[in-house]
């Protein structure tokens, strides 16, 4: 079954990375071609943006595809419904939220602890993209990162490692983004290495809050979906800084090891399930 299941998750990252690379995103960022950011920023031809739009489902895509491969058709149904499972309990809501809201929060005190004034007026022009971050975001990917291919890294390694190894190839899927003329990531002029951190980081919390929920996936959509509103509205209220970009990743690397460091203490037991479905990771217990 283990092995089995490393080359389904060997061949879901593959295929993804190939995609973002060769396919969609990173043509675009080879040549130049401009699509158009959350923000307004730069408009691109037409093919460019659904080129742009396509490639941020790749994740998804391939994860609900393979998910029928490996699993069989009759599997795509239900596990198109996980996403959807909203009954996580107002504590993981809370948690989801805070530790998104966490990651904002901190970097304005950096930036306005460095003499930067940041303009709380820009938090007002983001509102309008927070019901398209839903779909433009957690939707088109979580279905793969933690839908497909964190389940099956928790039947063969630890929880730190399964976090590492998501965090390490999520943010080299990211990468053609930083020179697409137009995305947020271009625009805010985000340090990649700034990025990486931040997202491995971020991989630390997601499956903690996935264990706990019992695999919830909606659980992941949630904290995406927050981290990115948050995100993007911190940033939308600041001129950056070399000295900020070098600070920026600390308090990403302190929460992502608090909770390492609860995914550690806490060794997740897995157990056997029905023959038609994975080896689910019981809940973790404090």
């Amino acid at each position: 079954m283990k092995n089995k299941q490393v080359k389904e998750v060997i061949v879901f990252f593959i295929i993804t990375i190939f995609l973002s690379l060769f396919v969609f995103w990173g043509p675009l960022a080879l040549w130049g071609v401009p699509t158009i950011g959350f923000k307004g920023g730069a408009v691109g031809p037409v093919w460019a943006i659904i080129l742009f739009i396509m490639g941020g489902f790749v994740p998804s895509i391939i994860g609900i595809i393979l998910t029928a491969v490996f699993e069989g058709k009759q599997r795509v149904k239900s596990f198109m419904k996980e996403a959807f499972r909203v009954k996580i309990g107002f504590k993981w809501v809370l948690v989801s939220v805070l530790a998104a809201a966490y990651f904002a929060v901190s970097w304005i005190v950096i930036y306005v602890a460095l003499g930067g004034n940041f303009h709380y007026a820009a938090l007002l022009s983001v509102l309008p993209t927070i019901f398209p971050l839903l779909i433009l975001g957690p939707l088109s990917e979580e279905y793969g990162w933690r839908g497909f291919a964190l389940k099956r890294l928790l039947n063969m390694v630890s929880p730190n490692m399964a976090s590492l190894i998501i965090g390490l190839v999520w943010s080299l899927w990211h990468l053609p983004l930083f020179y697409i003329v137009g995305t947020n990531y271009h625009e805010h002029q985000l340090s990649f290495f700034t990025f990486m951190i931040t997202i491995t980081s971020c991989c630390f919390i997601f499956t903690y809050i996935y264990i706990k929920t019992n695999q919830n996936l909606f659980a992941a959509v949630l904290f995406h979906w927050a981290y990115t509103f948050f995100s993007d509205a911190a940033h939308s209220g600041m001129v950056r800084t070399d000295l900020f970009d070098a600070l920026q990743f600390v308090p990403a690397l302190l929460i992502g090891l608090v909770f390492a460091f609860l995914l550690h203490r806490n060794k997740p037991i897995v157990k056997n399930s029905n023959a038609s479905s994975l080896q689910k990771t019981e809940k973790l217990h404090i």
